[in-house]
């Protein structure tokens, strides 16, 4: 091809070019002054909200959980008068470089639509102010519950005993498990640990898995099992044990024992002497694996159960460490849900340890006149309000009076330093058996015998109950009966 030819072909393909140039060259000046126009309109803006973060099943279930609002701008300090919550409920606000985040130091309410806006948020580097919104809505956790079948009748077999799962806000119930002669039972997460009375009346513990697949554990030998507790997160589950009287082998009296699950393999707590440790009564600290363990003598141990050897659980023989003697004290009375706190009582008065600080405390009940007035059962909240914190529980009350030799019986929510009936029984003849707090402190459950004047008895040798226990759900709040269904021991999740 000459030159000549060349350059004839250029000049016929520049008039086809010089409208693609102008093209690009208005695309490219058009996206420069969307730039500028974007950069401009950002800057004379205030923050924008670009993400939220909350965990709405821990929320309902531990306190001090955050809501985290994060925005496009490093943000100026905001205050709590600039946060509106619907329903109100208490909270605190701190401001974590372009995020806003709010605590709340009590669980939130089951089952509840929350609306949540700040306003007046400024930006640090530019003097710009906006606000913003969100909404979430808050789960509910199942509990348990334990409905035995009703006594057999002439020749007639018993019936199979059920656990059952269910929520107070819901009247849905389905079975978790069911077999016969169940004693009593302890939810493990979406597990339960289970135990059963045999016909000679010995024990059999089980771990049902959350589609009701039973598997045997081990027990130490054969006999008798109480106070079955788990602690979560931690695959461990304890009890006290006592050997039948014709048992073989070593044999143990109310001995503590922890059941590592991992291995199957049951192992004696040691006391001060290194022997197995006969208690009273005991539990896990919330959220933990410590425990309180209370000897015959009274004395209060604090126990580490995890093994600190170092080594497969499978082929070591677990090393744990030694008690720790905290004093003694007549009654262990309850567990607090921050994993530090207790509460005891001696002939003297009642108590709140507080284990991380070495702190004791007072309960201090109120007199009333004519009568003498006691705490029979006690349980923590789980939220607290800085110094008033150990002051916030609810407790059972009996109140004696001598000129007539009636008990009066009612539940009572003790909160910074005022109290207020929240549950008192619906008839003279109606006895509150005990209670539990849900996790985020909305409802009681209190399970009560409705008429002890003709009260019958299951006939279980162990955890006997009334044929017609009930166990009604109370708002704490109001006072308002949510619920009754027929059972007892109800667990939440």
């Amino acid at each position: 091809m000459s030159i000549e030819q060349t350059t004839q072909q250029q000049q016929q393909q520049q008039p086809a070019l010089r409208p693609f140039r102008r093209a690009l060259w208005l695309l490219v000046g058009g996206l420069v002054v969307a730039c500028f126009t974007l950069v401009a309109v950002n800057l004379m803006s205030g923050p924008r909200l670009t993400s939220v973060d909350v965990d709405t099943t821990a929320v309902v279930s531990a306190a001090n959980q955050r809501l985290v609002l994060a925005t496009n701008r490093q943000l100026v300090e905001v205050t709590p008068d600039q946060v509106d919550i619907a329903p109100a409920t208490d909270f605190q606000v701190t401001t974590s470089g372009n995020s806003v985040v709010i605590s709340f130091p009590q669980p939130l309410a089951y089952n509840t639509d929350y609306a949540v806006s700040v306003r007046g948020v400024t930006g640090a580097a530019v003097d710009r102010q906006s606000s913003f919104s969100t909404e979430f809505s808050t789960s509910e956790p199942s509990l348990y519950y334990l409905s035995r079948a009703a006594p057999s009748v002439g020749a007639d077999a018993r019936a199979l005993d059920r656990i059952l799962r269910t929520t107070v806000g819901s009247t849905e119930t389905s079975v978790a498990f069911a077999t016969a002669n169940i004693q009593e039972f302890v939810p493990m997460g979406t597990e339960l640990a289970v135990v059963t009375v045999n016909d000679d009346l010995a024990n059999a513990l089980y771990r049902v898995d959350a589609d009701g697949t039973a598997e045997v554990l081990n027990l130490p030998g054969v006999g008798l099992v109480h106070d079955l507790q788990a602690a979560p997160g931690q695959s461990l589950v304890g009890f006290r044990f006592t050997s039948a009287a014709d048992a073989a082998g070593p044999r143990y009296d109310n001995v503590l024992f922890i059941l590592d699950l991992r291995t199957n393999a049951s192992t004696p707590v040691a006391d001060l002497n290194g022997d197995p440790l006969s208690v009273t009564t005991w539990g896990f600290m919330a959220n933990r694996a410590d425990i309180v363990a209370q000897q015959y003598d009274s004395t209060m141990l604090l126990i580490n159960p995890i093994d600190q050897s170092g080594g497969n659980p499978l082929e070591n023989e677990p090393e744990l460490d030694p008690p720790v003697p905290l004093g003694q004290f007549a009654n262990l009375t309850a567990f607090a849900p921050d994993g530090v706190r207790i509460a005891v009582s001696d002939r003297d008065g009642q108590y709140v340890l507080d284990l991380s600080q070495g702190t004791e405390s007072a309960i201090v009940p109120q007199s009333v006149a004519g009568t003498t007035r006691y705490t029979a059962e006690l349980r923590f909240l789980a939220g607290g309000d800085g110094d008033t914190e150990t002051d916030r529980y609810v407790q059972r009350v009996a109140e004696f009076d001598p000129a007539t030799g009636a008990v009066r019986q009612y539940l009572s929510l003790v909160a910074g330093g005022e109290t207020r009936t929240v549950y008192a029984p619906a008839s003279a003849l109606e006895t509150i058996v005990g209670f539990e707090i849900s996790p985020n402190d909305q409802y009681l459950a209190v399970q009560v015998v409705p008429n002890r004047d003709s009260e019958l008895s299951d006939g279980y040798p162990e955890n006997a109950q009334a044929t017609d226990a009930t166990t009604l759900f109370v708002n704490v709040a109001t006072g308002e009966l949510r619920r009754s269904v027929l059972g007892f021991d109800a667990t939440w999740q």
